[in-house]
């Protein structure tokens, strides 16, 4: 009896449950009352869930007081609390607070759930979470697949942009900048402040739509617009405090003297009469010179920077607005570099009638940078850092009479006090820079709609720099003084047509197509003087000058016709489809090749959305799998490279010499388009609601590289510009964003991000293999094999040839090159690749961590394999001839016989053998870039809410690397075809040094 009355209470208790359960059932809608398949609907803390079919309509079991939980990517995620309802319909809301959710794609925008190709997003709070200058830094560590280089970090520096890895040899590797419509080559003075988003494209699929200028990757930059509502003022300003975060160790006077007169006597002198003998001031002894000059010391200072920001935006719903003001002023750790920036925005939409609106972007920048105290040139032979590390510390700043010292070393004569650099050399560039486009919108009937755009981006750009007669470049010819002018006008029409409609409920489709234009014409005028009575003008009077140099123009101009369209295809929100098409018509190249074809496909699966994923929603709340495969194009090749170029030339005519013009280049009319074909496999997942995971592989190969081929003597040229070669990137990209913890009072979040990207050459024909080599990446350089420092006789003697005489007449203490082919010379044939300054991998790592009204935020950056030539380090460490101040790890660490185990030859020893082995360094590190406290203010009176923040940047570097920084790029080109830096990367040539920063912000909202 009791056995069944539990068995009762048993089987009662088990299905109370069930008993208590109610199905409910309703219908999920867009804003729009469009029904939305594939929500899914969860109840929290369970494992039920239920999926809205093509109609939107879901029904499922649950319990009163639980709660139900609507998702759906692109939308605002709902918690309803279950009340006995018989039906529940929910409105679901597009969640504008997730930007990366609706992107900028080509000529068009698309929600992130229809993307089929590779395509990062960085909303406008992940750029301004670090104190930037540039658009370019703050992309770094943003956006997986993205590298992103210090060219130099002086006031108003650059930065280099790489996308999947070098792509050319000759041509351009920097990805397209579209700003708003407006195809740009640099970003560099616009203010990230007033960005609202960007786009980076990166996968053939994507950039194909812009042809011949997408195969270096498309970044998409969107500025601010007007929104509905009052208007709302925007204040923001920042103080930023820098000094040098490393030092090079460089010898003191003393330690310096001691060592160059170590030097001598190796090398034979007679102690008598060596250098330092103290024979005059500037020959001073060992014993009495002291600490002497810190020359590093004695340029540099603390830099500041002040950024202020204001912005006023609002409007109706026929007529938004958006202004804004910005400043920034940067003074240099470097004494004599300084850069200020004033730009202004504004933005205007309008919707004249339903069915016409215009709307009009203008950004107007003017900047001032001073850079006497940079280095000049891309070998960073001249300025304020090299002269620092050549002059030598026994010196004092000036002599007796006032006047500054020259570097008085035997082979140095006649290098610039760098303090005279700082203080009394002019070099100061203007720059006006005006970007802006008009365009109008007609919808003459449902769904569709035409564009029409003129735009463009004018640059002036000046250049003045005077020598004075008290530095000893310009005492030599009583002042030298020099003006360049530069303009650029670009021109941007855009005349687009789209379609979009959704029919049968299921079946959504977009299409568009158009056709562009685009020119643009460079003009320069130069002029160069000497001889001038007085310092007192500088380079403003430069008519006063005695005597003047050839005065040079130049004009080019190039242009671009443009056909393209793009269909996007969604059946059922699961299986998307998109191909495009553009056609391009460039001037630059030769007859019968001047137009290209670059079509792409790309498809993606939605695998969630699928009924048999129903039970797994809890766990994959989304699941897509994405192919693409495009081609595109590289017209970045210079102007006129196809024709015949004729320069100036004398002749002799009898007894007479006569000017004229001479062929310097042949023309070449099968020049042709570099084209980059690519695919690229990916996917997107969203796991238990929490991590965020994409994952991409790409393979990307360009065919007819363009490279400068030698010549047969008999043909009267050196080279040409052919069509040769082939070179192929391919690798990963994985990022995850992970929500640790989300709750009312603290959030935590990690972002990370791993891009492996593997860079070869495949093929190259004639003498181009002499500087590249087939199997190699872009950018690897050729040394000979150290197998360390020759000990002892025994070891000279195994070191000699046949006749038996030491290799390349070594001598003990020297360093041993590897014999590679066995032939007892040490030469050109004994040299393979010793350097490559591609990472194996980068690596990024994001914290936040929200508390109430306080955020605390952490950034970490790495690289991981790749190899920095330490160029400065050719010279501070040469045990051969000293031309400079040295560092302090020569001290006792030089070959003698009673340390056999030192780190260097002996002294006087060549050094040509030992570069690979002390100057090509690890160029790994893991960097803290920026750690930022934040506080939000609650409101108060006028302010609807203010922040106040702390931040530092640069905090910590852990690396091998002995120079300033290893984030160095010391010769990055400047995008054009002769200057590209493409294999020139990861030399650090007196660098300017990455300094740390701390920073005191605001921002207040009114």
């Amino acid at each position: 009896m009791n056995l069944k009355l539990i068995t009762i209470f048993l089987c009662c208790f088990s299905f109370a449950p069930l008993m208590a359960q109610q199905t409910i059932s309703g219908i999920i809608t867009d804003e729009t009352k469009q029904p939305l398949p594939g929500v899914n609907i969860t109840v929290k803390g369970d494992i039920i869930g239920a999926v809205t079919d093509f109609d939107g309509k879901y029904s499922l079991q649950i319990s009163s007081g639980q709660v139900l939980v609507f998702s759906f990517v692109g939308f605002k995620t709902q918690e309803i609390v279950f009340e006995n309802q018989k039906s529940l319909s929910v409105v679901m809301h597009e969640d504008a607070a997730k930007l990366d959710e609706v992107v900028v794609i080509g000529y068009g925008t698309a929600k992130k759930s229809d993307l089929t190709g590779s395509i990062a997003s960085v909303s406008s709070e992940q750029l301004t979470i670090r104190p930037v200058q540039s658009i370019g830094d703050a992309l770094q560590g943003q956006a997986t697949g993205v590298q992103v280089r210090t060219n130099s970090a002086a006031p108003g520096g650059s930065t280099s942009v790489v996308i999947r890895g070098q792509n050319s040899v000759n041509s351009s590797s920097s990805p397209l900048y579209v700003l708003d419509g407006i195809p740009l080559s640099n970003i560099d003075n616009i203010s990230v402040e007033d960005i609202e988003s960007i786009e980076v494209l990166k996968d053939a699929s994507s950039t194909a739509i812009y042809g011949s200028r997408g195969a270096n990757g498309v970044i998409l930059i969107t500025s601010k617009q007007g929104k509905v509502g009052k208007m709302k003022v925007s204040y923001a300003t920042r103080f930023t405090a820098q000094s040098i975060g490393n030092d090079l160790n460089l010898m003191n006077a003393q330690e310096f003297t001691e060592f160059h007169t170590a030097w001598e006597i190796a090398g034979n002198a007679d102690p008598s009469d060596v250098f330092y003998n103290g024979s005059s001031p500037s020959r001073p002894s060992p014993l009495t010179v002291g600490e002497g000059t810190d020359w590093f010391d004695q340029i540099t200072t603390t830099g500041f920077i002040k950024n202020h920001q204001i912005s006023i935006s609002g409007g109706s719903e026929t007529n938004r607005s958006s202004v804004s003001l910005n400043y920034l002023d940067h003074e240099g750790i470097v004494k004599g570099g300084s850069y200020d920036r004033f730009g202004i925005r504004l933005a205007n939409q309008m919707d004249v009638t339903p069915w016409l609106s215009t709307a009009v972007n203008l950004f107007v920048t003017h900047e001032n940078k001073n850079s006497s105290g940079e280095n000049t040139g891309t070998s960073g032979s001249t300025g304020t850092i090299n002269q620092a590390i050549k002059m030598s510390p026994a010196l004092p700043v000036y002599n007796e009479d006032g006047t500054y010292t020259a570097n008085n070393l035997p082979g140095s004569e006649g290098i610039e006090n760098p303090l005279a650099i700082v203080n009394e050399i002019e070099n100061e560039t203007k720059n006006w820079d005006i970007i802006g486009n008009f365009n109008i919108t007609i919808k003459p009937f449902k769904n569709f709609s035409f564009k029409t755009s003129l735009g463009g981006n004018y640059n002036n750009y000046k250049q003045g720099t005077y020598n004075p007669s008290t530095t000893i470049t310009g005492g030599l010819i009583n002042g030298r003084a020099s003006i360049e002018n530069r303009n650029t006008s670009h021109l941007v029409n855009e005349n687009i047509f789209s379609y979009n409609t959704i029919f049968k409920e299921k079946h959504k489709l977009d299409i568009v197509a158009g056709a562009t234009y685009e020119e643009e014409v460079y003009e320069d005028f130069s002029v160069s003087a000497t001889d001038f009575f007085t310092d007192a003008f500088g380079y403003n009077n430069i008519d006063s000058a005695g005597e003047f140099g050839t005065p040079k123009s130049n004009k080019t101009k190039w242009q671009l016709l443009s056909y393209l369209g793009r269909v996007n295809y969604s059946l059922d929100r699961k299986y998307l489809l998109s191909a495009s098409v553009r056609y391009d018509g460039s001037s630059r190249f030769g007859e019968g090749n001047k137009w290209g074809f670059f079509p792409a496909a790309s498809g993606a699966w939605v695998v969630s959305s699928e009924d048999f994923m129903a039970n797994a929603r809890n766990t994959i709340n989304t699941l897509k799998f994405r192919v693409g495969w495009g081609k595109t194009g590289n017209q970045n090749i210079g102007l006129y490279q196809s024709l015949a170029v004729f320069g100036l030339a004398n002749y002799p005519l009898g007894d007479a010499i006569e000017s004229g013009v001479a062929a310097s280049r042949l023309a070449n009319i099968d020049l042709r388009w570099e084209t980059t074909e690519s695919i690229n496999v990916g996917l997107d997942t969203k796991l238990f609601n929490t991590v965020d995971l994409s994952v991409d592989y790409y393979e990307k190969t360009t065919t007819d590289l363009l490279l400068n081929v030698s010549l047969v003597e008999t043909s009267g040229f050196a080279n040409a510009l052919l069509n040769t070669g082939e070179l192929q990137n391919k690798g990963f990209e994985i990022s995850a964003d992970t929500k640790l913890v989300n709750n009312k009072n603290f959030k935590a979040n990690i972002k990370t991000e791993l891009f492996l990207n593997k860079n070869e050459i495949i093929s190259l024909d004639g003498d181009a293999t002499q500087q590249w080599k087939v199997g190699e990446s872009l950018g690897a350089k050729i040394g000979y094999i150290s197998d360390g420092i020759i000990q002892n006789q025994a070891e000279l003697d195994a070191y000699s040839d046949s006749n038996g005489n030491p290799i390349n007449g070594a001598s003990i203490g020297d360093e041993r090159a590897v014999d590679l082919n066995g032939d007892d010379v040490i030469d050109g044939y004994d040299q393979v690749v010793t350097f490559d300054p591609n990472p194996d991998f980068s690596y990024a790592i994001g914290l936040n961590f929200e508390y109430k009204r306080v955020a605390l935020d952490l950034f970490f950056y790495g690289v991981q394999g790749n190899q920095i030539y330490n160029q400065t380090a050719t010279y501070l460490r040469s045990t051969e001839i000293i031309r400079s101040n040295l560092s302090t790890d020569l001290i006792d660490n030089y070959w003698t016989p009673t340390n056999p185990d030192a780190k260097y030859p002996r002294l006087t020893a060549p050094t040509i053998y030992s570069q690979q082995r002390l100057n090509i360094e690890d160029g790994s590190f893991l960097r803290l870039q920026n750690i930022r406290l934040g506080y939000t203010l609650p409101a108060l009176g006028p302010f609807n809410n203010a922040s106040l923040y702390i931040s530092a940047q640069n905090v910590f570097t852990i690396t091998k690397y002995s120079g300033f920084d290893p984030d160095v790029n010391s010769t990055p080109g400047d995008g054009t075809f002769t200057n590209n830096g493409n294999d020139s990367f990861g030399v650090d040539r007196n660098a300017y040094p990455v300094p740390q920063s701390f920073t005191l912000g605001l921002q207040v909202n009114f």
